[in-house]
């Protein structure tokens, strides 16, 4: 479950970062009026999608390594 996790986080953190490349190179073409602005707005939005899903990923993560943790220390 962990190695699935961990997986789906450097996935996302991939596509994030896809994004935000995307982002910058839609506003140079803004500034040179070759873009448009809903573009930018569409590439927000997944922007702050995959913000959202990592945090959510990371806090399952941060649990699971927890009920871990408490698991091993119960096998003492």
């Amino acid at each position: 479950v962990m190695v699935e996790v961990e997986d789906k986080i450097m996935e996302a953190l991939r596509e994030l970062e896809r994004w935000e490349n995307r982002r910058e190179k839609v506003r140079i073409r803004l500034e040179n009026d070759d873009a448009d602005e809903s573009e930018l707005d569409r590439i927000e939005e997944q922007i702050i999608h995959y913000q959202k899903l990592l945090q959510d990923m990371k806090k399952k993560l941060s649990s699971a390594d927890v009920s871990r943790t408490i698991a091993r220390s119960g096998n003492q």
